[in-house]
Protein backbone atom coordinates (compact mmCIF):
# COMPACT_ATOMS: atom_id res chain seq x y z
CA UNK A 1 0.00 0.00 0.00
CA UNK A 2 2.56 2.15 0.78
CA UNK A 3 4.03 1.70 -2.57
CA UNK A 4 1.01 2.64 -4.10
CA UNK A 5 0.70 5.91 -2.00
CA UNK A 6 4.40 6.64 -3.22
CA UNK A 7 3.90 6.24 -6.75
CA UNK A 8 0.67 8.72 -6.58
CA UNK A 9 2.60 11.02 -4.61
CA UNK A 10 5.37 10.83 -7.46
CA UNK A 11 3.56 11.32 -10.24
CA UNK A 12 1.20 14.52 -9.03
CA UNK A 13 3.66 16.78 -10.31
CA UNK A 14 4.53 15.27 -13.05
CA UNK A 15 0.62 15.32 -14.15
CA UNK A 16 0.82 18.79 -13.50
CA UNK A 17 3.16 19.52 -15.61
CA UNK A 18 1.99 17.85 -18.19
CA UNK A 19 -1.40 19.62 -17.86
CA UNK A 20 0.30 22.99 -17.71
CA UNK A 21 2.58 21.83 -21.40
CA UNK A 22 -1.43 20.87 -22.90
CA UNK A 23 -2.07 24.49 -21.91
CA UNK A 24 0.34 26.18 -22.40
CA UNK A 25 0.60 24.58 -26.66
CA UNK A 26 -3.20 24.93 -26.67
CA UNK A 27 -2.84 28.85 -25.48
CA UNK A 28 0.36 28.89 -28.28
CA UNK A 29 -2.07 26.98 -31.13
CA UNK A 30 -4.55 30.05 -30.00
CA UNK A 31 -2.20 32.51 -30.52
CA UNK A 32 -1.20 31.13 -33.94
CA UNK A 33 -4.75 31.24 -35.52
CA UNK A 34 -5.86 34.71 -34.17
CA UNK A 35 -2.33 35.71 -36.11
CA UNK A 36 -3.53 34.23 -39.05
CA UNK A 37 -6.63 35.95 -38.92
CA UNK A 38 -5.11 39.28 -37.96
CA UNK A 39 -2.38 38.77 -40.94
CA UNK A 40 -5.13 37.87 -43.68
CA UNK A 41 -7.34 40.71 -42.33
CA UNK A 42 -3.73 43.17 -42.82
CA UNK A 43 -3.13 41.61 -46.24
CA UNK A 44 -6.91 42.37 -47.43
CA UNK A 45 -6.68 45.66 -45.88
CA UNK A 46 -3.33 46.51 -47.69
CA UNK A 47 -4.62 45.31 -50.81
CA UNK A 48 -7.86 47.70 -50.62
CA UNK A 49 -5.90 50.67 -50.34
CA UNK A 50 -3.92 49.67 -52.70
CA UNK A 51 -6.80 49.52 -55.20
CA UNK A 52 -8.61 52.58 -54.17
CA UNK A 53 -5.14 54.62 -54.25
CA UNK A 54 -5.10 53.22 -57.98
CA UNK A 55 -8.55 54.30 -58.65
CA UNK A 56 -8.90 57.37 -56.58
CA UNK A 57 -11.87 55.49 -55.37
CA UNK A 58 -13.94 56.45 -57.92
CA UNK A 59 -16.04 53.97 -59.75
CA UNK A 60 -15.63 54.23 -62.88
CA UNK A 61 -12.00 54.00 -62.50
CA UNK A 62 -13.00 50.98 -60.52
CA UNK A 63 -14.26 49.50 -63.45
CA UNK A 64 -12.05 49.88 -66.01
CA UNK A 65 -9.37 48.17 -63.76
CA UNK A 66 -11.71 45.30 -63.18
CA UNK A 67 -13.06 44.75 -66.94
CA UNK A 68 -9.18 44.95 -68.22
CA UNK A 69 -8.18 42.41 -65.43
CA UNK A 70 -11.10 40.51 -66.69
CA UNK A 71 -9.87 40.41 -70.18
CA UNK A 72 -6.41 39.38 -68.80
CA UNK A 73 -7.29 36.53 -66.45
CA UNK A 74 -7.43 34.04 -69.18
CA UNK A 75 -4.14 34.91 -70.48
CA UNK A 76 -5.13 36.48 -73.93
CA UNK A 77 -7.21 39.87 -74.99
CA UNK A 78 -8.87 39.87 -78.37
CA UNK A 79 -10.53 42.72 -79.90
CA UNK A 80 -14.14 41.90 -78.95
CA UNK A 81 -12.81 41.75 -75.39
CA UNK A 82 -11.58 45.04 -75.84
CA UNK A 83 -15.04 46.30 -77.91
CA UNK A 84 -17.05 44.55 -74.68
CA UNK A 85 -15.10 46.91 -72.19
CA UNK A 86 -15.83 50.06 -73.82
CA UNK A 87 -19.23 49.34 -74.13
CA UNK A 88 -19.86 48.15 -70.52
CA UNK A 89 -18.13 51.04 -69.68
CA UNK A 90 -20.63 53.22 -71.15
CA UNK A 91 -23.41 51.46 -69.85
CA UNK A 92 -22.45 50.61 -66.46
CA UNK A 93 -20.45 53.58 -65.74
CA UNK A 94 -21.48 56.23 -68.14
CA UNK A 95 -17.87 56.65 -69.20
CA UNK A 96 -17.20 56.34 -73.08
CA UNK A 97 -13.75 55.46 -73.75
CA UNK A 98 -11.38 55.72 -76.91
CA UNK A 99 -9.14 53.40 -78.11
CA UNK A 100 -5.76 54.76 -77.17
CA UNK A 101 -7.36 55.35 -73.66
CA UNK A 102 -8.06 51.52 -73.47
CA UNK A 103 -4.55 50.43 -75.06
CA UNK A 104 -2.93 52.85 -72.05
CA UNK A 105 -5.21 51.50 -69.82
CA UNK A 106 -4.29 47.68 -70.78
CA UNK A 107 -0.77 48.62 -70.77
CA UNK A 108 -0.94 50.21 -67.42
CA UNK A 109 -3.43 47.91 -65.49
CA UNK A 110 -1.51 48.21 -61.76
CA UNK A 111 -4.19 46.07 -60.13
CA UNK A 112 -4.89 42.15 -60.09
CA UNK A 113 -7.95 40.31 -58.61
CA UNK A 114 -6.65 40.16 -55.25
CA UNK A 115 -6.72 43.75 -55.11
CA UNK A 116 -9.80 44.24 -56.99
CA UNK A 117 -11.58 41.85 -54.99
CA UNK A 118 -10.28 43.46 -51.60
CA UNK A 119 -11.63 46.76 -52.72
CA UNK A 120 -15.03 45.27 -53.82
CA UNK A 121 -15.14 43.64 -50.08
CA UNK A 122 -14.08 46.89 -47.86
CA UNK A 123 -16.34 49.24 -50.23
CA UNK A 124 -19.39 47.07 -51.34
CA UNK A 125 -21.46 48.95 -48.95
CA UNK A 126 -20.95 52.09 -50.79
CA UNK A 127 -22.12 50.88 -53.89
CA UNK A 128 -25.63 50.61 -54.88
CA UNK A 129 -27.60 47.07 -56.06
CA UNK A 130 -27.92 48.67 -59.25
CA UNK A 131 -24.05 49.23 -59.61
CA UNK A 132 -23.05 46.07 -58.17
CA UNK A 133 -25.43 43.87 -60.71
CA UNK A 134 -24.18 46.50 -63.42
CA UNK A 135 -20.27 45.21 -62.16
CA UNK A 136 -21.15 41.38 -62.31
CA UNK A 137 -22.94 41.74 -65.50
CA UNK A 138 -19.90 44.02 -67.50
CA UNK A 139 -17.63 41.20 -65.96
CA UNK A 140 -19.99 38.40 -67.49
CA UNK A 141 -19.72 40.16 -71.17
CA UNK A 142 -15.99 40.47 -70.86
CA UNK A 143 -15.50 36.70 -69.77
CA UNK A 144 -17.55 35.70 -72.53
CA UNK A 145 -16.58 38.51 -75.30
CA UNK A 146 -13.97 36.01 -76.85
CA UNK A 147 -16.46 33.03 -77.34
CA UNK A 148 -15.02 31.29 -73.95
CA UNK A 149 -15.95 30.98 -70.38
CA UNK A 150 -13.19 28.83 -68.73
CA UNK A 151 -12.45 28.14 -65.25
CA UNK A 152 -10.63 30.48 -64.43
CA UNK A 153 -12.78 33.63 -65.54
CA UNK A 154 -15.70 31.62 -63.22
CA UNK A 155 -13.83 31.40 -61.06
CA UNK A 156 -12.78 34.78 -60.82
CA UNK A 157 -16.67 35.78 -61.16
CA UNK A 158 -17.21 33.62 -58.20
CA UNK A 159 -14.78 35.78 -56.49
CA UNK A 160 -16.29 39.33 -57.60
CA UNK A 161 -19.51 38.27 -56.65
CA UNK A 162 -19.19 37.55 -53.22
CA UNK A 163 -16.51 40.53 -52.76
CA UNK A 164 -19.22 42.42 -53.64
CA UNK A 165 -21.65 40.69 -51.18
CA UNK A 166 -23.57 38.62 -52.65
CA UNK A 167 -23.84 34.70 -51.03
CA UNK A 168 -21.36 32.26 -52.26
CA UNK A 169 -23.94 29.35 -52.13
CA UNK A 170 -26.75 31.29 -54.15
CA UNK A 171 -24.11 32.93 -56.72
CA UNK A 172 -24.46 30.11 -59.06
CA UNK A 173 -28.29 30.60 -59.77
CA UNK A 174 -28.23 34.78 -59.53
CA UNK A 175 -25.25 34.13 -62.62
CA UNK A 176 -27.79 31.94 -64.27
CA UNK A 177 -30.33 34.97 -64.38
CA UNK A 178 -27.99 37.47 -65.74
CA UNK A 179 -26.43 34.76 -68.39
CA UNK A 180 -30.71 34.57 -69.43
CA UNK A 181 -30.20 38.09 -69.50
CA UNK A 182 -27.44 38.39 -71.62
CA UNK A 183 -28.87 35.37 -74.45
CA UNK A 184 -32.17 37.60 -74.25
CA UNK A 185 -30.01 40.72 -75.23
CA UNK A 186 -31.42 42.75 -72.11
CA UNK A 187 -27.37 43.37 -71.21
CA UNK A 188 -24.24 44.56 -72.83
Amino acid sequence: MSALISFAVASAPAAAETGAQGALLIAGIIGVVIAWFVWGWLVRLMRAQKAASATGGRYEDFVLEALVNAAKIDGRVNDAERAAIAKALTETAGVTIDPPVLDNAFANAKLGKAELTAYLTARSASFSREQKMALLKALMAVFVADGRFDESEHAALIDYTAAIGFDRTSAPQMLRGVEGDMRRGNII
